[in-house]
């Protein structure tokens, strides 16, 4: 049986793992640790890793972050995961899924975060990840470079590519405050958060790559273990 059950709640679907295996489950009688099912936000500065709250219904919450209108809508888990790790640690992590979550870290404190719905707006327009690079690039550049002209730029694209470009080169301009002159950390899958590696390596941005899922059971096991368990 497992100490305790790793969940993250994304919409009506969850995800769960045997905890501390790593083991996807269907679940059973452990403990459950979960992120993306409510608790207090946490307004910023706050620590990385959060004080874990009692369900209402039993098991253990995984609260989010609060900032300047925003939240953080599941990247705190996988922010405290690199956070816990490398309590020293100065600069952005930058997690990319359907949204993406900018986050300012110092001393396993996080700052500030910015959050950007670029993956959901692509998901609204229809759009893949079946793109040309090339096309993909140049879309991303001329974004980053007039980054006003985002929605000129969608009504003309007529493919995949010069669409995410768009919105990643967006993205990146509004985001430029947080990774100009910065060691970058991203976590996330998919050929997004490859592009935004790229783009990001190509403005002189050191970028450290680490996996989505890693990041986010270490997240959830750091706050198990400043709590000193689960029960």
């Amino acid at each position: 049986m497992a100490t305790w059950i790793a969940a993250e709640k994304i919409g009506r679907m969850a995800r769960m793992w045997d905890m501390p295996a790593r083991q996807p489950t269907d679940g059973g009688k452990a403990p459950i640790v979960l992120l993306g099912g409510g608790g207090t936000p946490r307004t910023l500065p706050c620590k990385a890793v959060p004080e874990l709250e009692a369900g209402v219904g039993g098991g253990w919450l995984f609260p989010p972050l609060a900032w300047d209108g925003q939240f953080s809508g599941g990247a705190e888990a996988r922010i405290a995961g690199y956070a816990s790790a490398n309590p020293n640690w100065d600069g952005v992590i930058c997690v990319a899924g359907e949204a993406t979550v900018w986050a300012h870290v110092s001393a396993g404190e996080v700052i500030s975060f910015q959050r950007f719905v670029t993956g959901q707006l692509a998901a609204a327009m229809e759009v893949d990840e079946a793109w040309d690079d090339a096309v993909m690039r140049r879309a991303l550049d001329d974004a980053m470079a007039r980054p006003e002209r985002l929605a000129a730029y969608i009504a003309r694209a007529g493919d995949a590519g010069t669409l995410w470009g768009a919105l990643l080169g967006a993205e990146l301009a509004a985001a430029r405050v947080y990774w100009l002159g910065q060691e970058v950390v991203l976590i996330g899958e998919g050929r997004a958060a490859e592009a935004l590696q790229g783009a990001l390596a190509a403005q002189g941005v050191p970028v450290r790559r680490e996996d989505d899922t890693d990041m986010l059971l270490a997240g959830l096991e750091a706050a198990v273990r400043a709590r000193g368990g689960v029960s």
